[in-house]
């Protein structure tokens, strides 16, 4: 699809997707033709079944021109296709995404599902709840989503990943019940939160930076490093979250931690260690994959 092909030939919705899907296999990109219908989509502002309801419309030369910069960008300099788009799915919610925060994978959802939950299950007309490291918001905007009596402090290190999250917030009217912190994990958390925490939730950095060089490009040239990296093979900023977790939480409230799995028995057995916890477990994703941490602060 150059320039002179665009400009030479009439391209309906099927044409465009046959070659764009064809380009993206012989550039490695994943599930080719699935990548190529949801950018030709999102650049009509339709859903997938209307590019084959159309397929022989003729695309017009102002939907050409955006397309094919949005192909260029994902095969070429292999951008994310949440960064192309400018927006990722998180277990319902549409969130806006830029390099400045981290996409959200399957394995958050799993984790902000589980703490939703936990929320659930407890008593009270107010709870509190926490969320370290919050990047895009993610898990932050779900769990006040998803429970009307959760007040959410959202933390990140990052002025520009706050920026996205509170628009994202303010996109899905959950502002009100969200308040946003810059600083380092538990420094920006006012006092009076001590001791009155029912949930915690982290997906921190957690990978080896000696790992970064085998690393999809997606990830490794794209993704912020300081959401994705940490010192001590990854485990630096977990285990300050160990460590510092149990004087935020009240008595049965819960601490949730997305891992890598070589951390899982070395984090177990720190918190366990630290004799402020019980029903400590290592979780597995839907992968089979130990991806979580979990466990309840002792009454």
């Amino acid at each position: 699809m150059s320039e002179t092909q665009g400009a030479a030939r009439v391209w309906t919705s099927l044409d465009l997707i046959k070659w764009t899907a064809d380009y993206f296999r012989k550039k490695e990109v994943d599930s080719p033709r699935l990548q190529a219908e949801l950018l030709l989509a999102e650049v009509l502002g339709c859903d997938r079944v209307r590019l084959y309801v159309d397929f022989e419309k003729p695309v017009a030369p102002e939907h050409l021109e955006k397309f094919r910069a949005f192909v260029k960008r994902r095969g070429e300099l292999r951008e994310p296709l949440q960064y192309v788009m400018g927006h990722a799915p998180f277990l319902g919610l549409k969130l806006k995404v830029t390099p400045a925060v981290l996409i959200p994978r399957p394995e958050t959802e799993e984790l902000a599902a589980w703490g939703v939950e936990r929320l659930k299950e407890r008593a009270g007309e107010e709870l509190r709840a926490v969320d370290l490291g919050t990047g895009s918001g993610c898990l932050a905007l779900y769990t006040a989503a998803q429970d009307t009596r959760t007040k959410v402090w959202a933390v990140d290190a990052s002025a520009a990943a706050l920026e996205v999250a509170q628009a994202n917030g303010t996109a899905l009217n959950l502002n009100e019940r969200v308040t946003w912190l810059v600083g380092d994990l538990f420094v920006p958390l006012p006092a009076e939160l001590r001791g009155r925490v029912g949930l915690l939730l982290s997906n921190p950095p957690y990978i080896d930076p000696a790992q970064r060089s085998g690393l999809q490009p997606e990830v490794r040239d794209h993704e912020p490093a300081q959401a994705l990296f940490a010192e001590d093979a990854g485990r630096a900023v977990l285990d300050r979250i160990v460590d510092g977790a149990g004087a935020w939480l009240e008595g049965g409230g819960w601490l949730g931690l997305e891992i890598a799995p070589a951390h899982a028995d070395a984090l177990s057995a720190r918190i366990d260690a630290r004799g402020e916890f019980e029903a400590v477990e290592v979780a597995r994703d839907l992968n089979g994959k130990d991806r979580f941490i979990r466990a309840r602060k002792r009454a």
